[in-house]
């Protein structure tokens, strides 16, 4: 049973939509009790004053059934383009999908240049991809995962059906797609329980039952190298077809590493994807995809952007005259170099998919097994600096075997289903460590921690005791999870329907951790006993010799996830609708801290509530979808850096409220203009142990800030904050312009504007680095034949600089600096496309 308060402002959320529907019903103060249900009430009311000054022109003509509204009747005026998609499991038009969705068709794709998702967050506001050190950050609304990998995504990635809940598998590129889909919000009942913040529903080309080919072909700035080639084709008389699509990409990298003199990140990958097509007979069909990623990177995007003495001197003061380093932090200027001893990483991914689709009487049958499995290699110079300090290789093997069926009924009747259960287990298995190198003391050129600890303590023996010296991680988390879900729709009438929904999950984890502090030369523990007392007590790294950092856990939780949503068309144009769902993400175990006290957290939980419309006018020359939403978290699983060497996790309570909008406007038939935008209000409502930025505390610039500083426990409250990577507005417009050259020539113009306002880089709220707001315009000019085309493509073309994720230096703050890397966004880079068509 919802609380009374919850209750109140589902009332009011369903009144508001009714409201706009052309009912007057009054709205009463007292439906809404506490600050969250009456924030939705001031929503729902807004949305549904806009909603009836649409209903009040709509309802004088005549209430059409929402089949009609799927029929769009041919015209000779241009139209925009209405594509289809499968965020309801089922293939419907996006303007009869009552969720806040996004989507892009194989050909918005190319003409966008939409190659990752990293460039789809370009086109879709509320969505943000950020890389940092430890991992990929996927966010939507303000909701992600941060830097754990005992925590699976909040935003989940899903291609051609199958979870990809990894933060390593968020760097794959698209290629020979079919439809890329952004779902925002919970999508707990069709997507899976830890689907809490959203899910990109991501579709690859499917075999085609004739011929083709493909060949593309990519140069540009920065030493851009891309190569792709795609055939179709018939293998064996009329039942059997493939299709077999390859890539190889190559770039040099737009940062130039002083201290290695050599520019970074410098890319290779390489994808092979293999598809078949058995028709079996007019109702079965078998699919089998097979797919291989190799994704090698060496160098990051990464630059020293601050570095102050508080309350000492700056790092790079301190290395030069303390340790004779004067070239590990010359400069902090944003100017696309860095200094460094060299990072490289390397990610091998493979996924095994086979499918069986039919009709078992009137029921649609679906069945998918899939094996996916992925081996992250990485080495991290993670002091950011061109000192011998410390590096952090990373090793993460992780399999995933799923197994789901559904059976769903004919969306043509009065009454349709569909209902499926759904098995996946998985295993993961993870492993770091803190490397300090060889080094005497005074060798700071070799290593500079022997020597700082010597002057820090005055204790030789200590100093000596961080030469060759590791704190290696070992990490293990097995999940097994199997759930039922089945969703219920009734036309009530033609024009309006109900649909109810839910999913009943099971997920067993065990998990287990241990740190020792090992001698690198030989991979074993140490047999110095002053190694670990130092580690544990300078850089509270807690070893099994010290604390008997020895970890293991079982967790079994039950999650039960509904959703009831209510459509009504107004006409062949209006679609009105109201949704309150729940969604839940599983708790787990801590992969990253280095103290025993932190090692498992809690679940999530969220309640959601929309209220939006999605509208077609003029003649279907232009749409216009607007989306209303509240969304209270309870339980948000959040990682920070603990300001040394570790991250501490926990959960907290958030809320979110905010507006949506969507649309497109055919002008001519040559020109198409489309925008987006949406304003996101996000706070923490319960987050009082977040970790501190540098010195909070003694913050005299931001005396609010500094009064979040608790004394007893080292932390700092949140509560009240926004957080990481939440602007407040964010907007995107595009214009697509084709026109004859020749007979047979056309010239095509796509250009792209990117909005955000301002927003914290930071991964503990730093106020300096609050990002200021950003506009980036990219744009893509072809000439296009018959059957091959030639392209110029210019991303960031103003030339705009930016960061994308930020975060104190490791250890800066044990020697009194303010030290801040930041992970950098590419200046204006241009490079030359070509493809052509064989049919």
């Amino acid at each position: 049973m919802l609380p009374l308060c919850e209750w109140g402002a589902w009332r009011v959320l369903m009144v508001g939509s009714l409201y706009a529907f052309g009912i007057h019903i009054n709205i009463k103060k007292q439906l809404c009790c506490g600050e969250f249900a009456m924030k939705l009430c001031r929503l729902a009311t807004v949305i549904s004053i806009a909603l009836y000054g649409v209903s009040v022109s709509a309802l004088s003509q005549e209430n059409p059934s929402n089949e009609a509204a799927r029929n769009v009747e041919a015209s000779d005026t241009p139209q925009v383009e209405l594509i289809e998609v499968t965020s309801q499991r089922r293939v419907q038009n996006i303007q009869d999908v009552p969720i806040s969705v996004q989507a892009f068709g194989a050909a918005q794709l190319e003409r966008a240049s939409i190659d990752k998702i990293e460039d789809l967050q370009l086109y879709v506001p509320n969505l943000n991809l950020a890389e940092s050190g430890l991992s990929t950050q996927l966010f939507i609304r303000g909701i992600g995962s941060g830097n754990n990998q005992g925590f699976e995504q909040s935003v989940v990635q899903f291609v051609d059906g199958v979870s990809y809940a990894r933060q390593q598998l968020s760097r794959a590129p698209f290629f020979d797609m079919e439809r890329a889909e952004v779902l925002r919000g919970p999508q707990s009942i069709l997507f899976g329980k830890n689907a809490i913040g959203g899910a990109l529903n991501f579709t690859t080309a499917s075999v085609e039952e004739y011929t083709s080919a493909r060949l593309f072909a990519q140069v540009g700035e920065f030493g851009i190298r891309e190569y792709q080639g795609v055939i179709n084709g018939a293998l064996w008389g009329d039942n059997l077809y493939g299709r077999l699509s390859v890539r190889h990409y190559e770039e040099d990298g737009y940062i130039d590493n002083v201290t290695l003199n050599r520019s970074e990140p410098n890319r290779k990958d390489q994808t092979i994807r293999a598809k078949l097509l058995y028709n079996v007979n007019n109702d079965w069909s078998l699919h089998f995809k097979y797919e291989k990623n190799d994704f090698e990177t060496v160098g990051r995007q990464i630059e020293i952007l601050q570095d102050e003495g508080n309350p000492g001197n700056p790092f790079g003061a301190t290395l030069a005259a303390g340790f004779g380093l004067p070239n590990a932090l010359p400069e902090t200027n944003h100017d696309y170099s860095r200094v460094s001893n060299g990072d490289s990483s390397f990610n091998s991914s493979q996924n095994l998919t086979f499918e069986v689709k039919g009709m078992l009487g009137e029921l649609e049958f679906e069945s998918r097994t899939s094996s996916l499995q992925y081996d992250f290699q990485d080495i991290c110079d993670c002091d950011y600096l061109g000192a011998n300090i410390f590096t952090v290789p990373m090793d993460e093997d992780y399999k995933q075997f799923s197994q789901e069926f559904r059976v769903a009924s004919d969306s043509a009747n009065r009454f349709f289903w569909q209902a499926g259960v759904f098995y996946q287990t998985s295993e993961l298995v993870f492993s770091d460590a803190i490397v300090l190198p060889t080094a005497e003391i005074g060798q700071t050129d070799l290593g500079v921690l022997p020597t700082a600890v010597f002057a820090l303590t005055g204790s030789a023996v200590q100093g000596e005791a961080l030469s060759g010296i590791s704190a290696r991680r070992d990490f293990t988390q097995d999940t097994d999870a199997l759930s039922a879900f089945a969703q219920l729709t009734y036309k009530v009438t033609d024009a309006t329907q109900v649909t109810l929904g839910a999913r009943l999950s099971r997920e067993e984890k065990e998990g287990f951790r241990t740190i020792n502090a090992n001698d690198t030369s030989t991979g074993l523990p140490t047999t110095n006993p002053v190694s670990p007392l130092v580690l544990n007590g300078l850089f509270a790294i807690e070893s099994e010799q010290t604390s008997g950092h020895y970890l293991t856990g079982e967790r079994s939780e039950t999650a039960f996830d509904p959703s009831i949503n209510i459509q009504h068309y107004l006409n062949d144009d209006v679609m009105l609708y109201a949704s309150w769902s729940k969604g839940s993400k599983a708790g787990g175990f801590d992969a990253r801290a280095n103290t025993v006290s932190s090692f498992e957290f809690e679940d999530e939980q969220a309640t959601a509530f929309e209220l939006g419309m999605k509208s077609t006018f003029w003649n279907r020359r232009a749409k216009l979808n607007v989306t209303a939403f509240a969304t209270d978290y309870k339980g948000l699983q959040v990682s920070q850096f603990d300001g040394t060497l570790g991250f501490v996790v926990g959960n907290a309570d958030a809320e979110m409220q905010g507006i949506e909008i969507e649309g497109s406007f055919a002008i001519t038939e040559d020109l198409t203009f489309s925008y987006s935008g949406a304003y996101l209000d996000h706070e923490f409502t319960n987050y009082e142990e977040g970790n501190c930025y540098y010195r909070q505390q003694f913050d005299t610039d931001n005396p609010d800030m500094a009064a979040r500083y608790n004394e007893e426990t080292g932390l700092c409250s949140y509560n009240g904050l926004t957080g990481q990577y939440v602007p407040e507005f964010s907007a995107n417009t595009n214009l697509d312009y084709y026109t004859d050259i020749t007979a047979d020539s056309v010239l095509h113009i796509n250009l792209n504007y990117n909005y955000s306002s301002k927003q914290n880089t930071h991964q503990n709220l730093d106020p300096v680095f609050e990002q200021d707001a950003i506009g980036r315009v990219d744009v893509n000019i072809a000439i296009e034949f018959n059957d091959w085309g030639i392209e110029l493509l210019g991303r960031n073309i103003t030339d705009e600089k930016f960061v994308t994720y930020s975060g104190n230096s490791p250890l800066s703050g044990t020697f009194g600096a303010d030290t801040i890397y930041g992970f950098v966004a590419a200046p204006a880079t241009w490079s030359l496309r070509a493809y052509y068509n064989f049919q």
